[in-house]
């Protein structure tokens, strides 16, 4: 099981202040804090957690607001099986007791949200975004705030499945649309707090994998017509801790990098082999684009190459990029190639020998390893197509430029 422990120095003396005034767990409604009115708020809380939730100081100040002008708030579970735990709910704020009332009503909110706990297992945040757009139909331009860190592993979006740590956002949103999974958010506006936390058994997620998950929700939540903010951070301001429920997660695992074991010599074997690197390794590389996900770890991977050429001098390195079959033949052998040709610069830069390398190009299914990847109706299979992107390196005696 996921589960989540924050501590009061998130939010430092704003949330030490606030929880005197509250006598609940997380910051005051709308203390020390700035945010813009929302016509109406639906709240999305990631129920997995051992830690009892509380709103980050924004989503407070969204809170108190919306009272004050006595538009709706209501507030969703979002675990394996999201549901409503408040329909939107307009408070009655007399005039002789407007004080008291909205008071009364911001601590109604906090209790509400720091006792919602995981009814099922698993974490289904599209279903959850579905429901806070239903629930916020009749104002179209409504604030959602999400308050989740959104590692589904539910179908059709199930982070679990390892090749969409580096899955092209497009092309998965295109499938969930080609499903009709996407949520309805027309004219709706997200905050989104907590994206990838990890904590539990839920291993920290690589910078470039959590940035493309960033990127699908980006994806997924423009093209359902919705505006979106990511906020850094945790998902809750909760401090205080609770026993974890019986209710349990997939965790999502961390992106691999594979070892630099790269062929030695010794006795009668010789520095040969292969080695496969996919595109969520040190040698992956942005959607449709020659640029590496994360510079740093290519750059010390193309030294490590380097490296080898340097220790076998009779060698050489035949790097071959592969690609999905999207696109035409044409295009996807150039793109091909031109990732081998990144790769190599990389080792070049580290000082290689560029004579001593051979880049190629392999683009759709002519390669060895081809997985199909386009589904019955012809759109691209954005699980399968991933894995068909990768860099294969091969270690041999040397050869002769052409």
């Amino acid at each position: 099981m996921r589960t989540s422990t924050t501590t009061t120095t998130i939010l430092g003396a704003t949330v030490l202040a606030a929880l005197a005034l509250t006598g609940c767990d997380g910051p005051a409604i709308g203390a020390q804090a700035e945010c813009a009115q929302p016509t109406a708020l639906s709240i999305v809380i990631g129920a997995h957690s051992n830690a009892a939730p509380a709103l980050p100081a924004e989503v407070a100040c969204m809170v108190r607001k919306t009272i004050e002008a006595g538009k709706p708030v209501s507030i969703i579970r979002e675990d394996g099986a999201p549901s409503v735990i408040q329909a939107p709910r307009v408070y009655t704020i007399g005039e002789a007791s407007k004080d008291n009332d909205i008071n009364n009503a911001k601590i109604t909110v906090n209790r509400t949200v720091s006792g919602i706990e995981a009814n099922a297992d698993g974490d289904n945040p599209l279903v959850a975004l579905e429901l806070a757009g239903r629930l916020t139909a009749d104002t179209p331009d409504a604030t959602i705030a999400v308050l989740t860190p959104g590692l589904s592993d539910q179908a059709p979006l199930d982070l679990t499945v390892p090749s969409l740590a580096s899955a092209d956002p497009k092309e998965v949103t295109a499938k969930l649309k080609t499903l009709k999974a996407l949520p309805s958010l027309a004219g709706r506006i997200v905050h989104w707090y907590g994206l990838g936390d990890h904590h539990g058994t839920q291993p920290a997620l690589t910078g470039p994998q959590r940035q493309n998950y960033q990127d699908i929700y980006t994806s997924i939540l423009t093209t359902a017509g919705a505006t979106i903010t990511f906020h850094p951070g945790p998902a809750s301001a909760g401090a205080t801790p609770r026993p974890a429920g019986p209710r349990t997660i997939r965790p999502v695992p961390a992106a691999e990098q594979p070892t630099l074991d790269f062929p030695k010599a010794g006795g009668t074997q010789k520095a040969e082999g292969t080695r496969t690197f996919d595109n969520a390794s040190s040698l992956g590389f942005l959607p449709d684009s020659t640029t590496f996900r994360d510079p740093g770890a290519a750059a010390a991977t193309g030294a490590a190459l380097a490296q080898w050429l340097s220790e076998n001098p009779g060698s050489s390195l035949t790097v071959t990029g592969t690609t999905a079959s999207a696109g035409t033949p044409e295009a996807r052998g150039a793109l091909a190639l031109a990732r081998a040709q990144a790769v190599c610069a990389q080792a070049v830069v580290a000082g290689a020998d560029p004579a001593r390398m051979f880049p190629a190009g392999e683009s759709g299914n002519g390669f060895s390893g081809y997985v199909p990847d386009t589904l019955p109706d012809g759109t691209l299979d954005p699980v399968a197509a991933e894995r068909n992107r990768t860099v294969v390196i091969s270690f041999g005696p040397q050869r002769t430029q052409p």
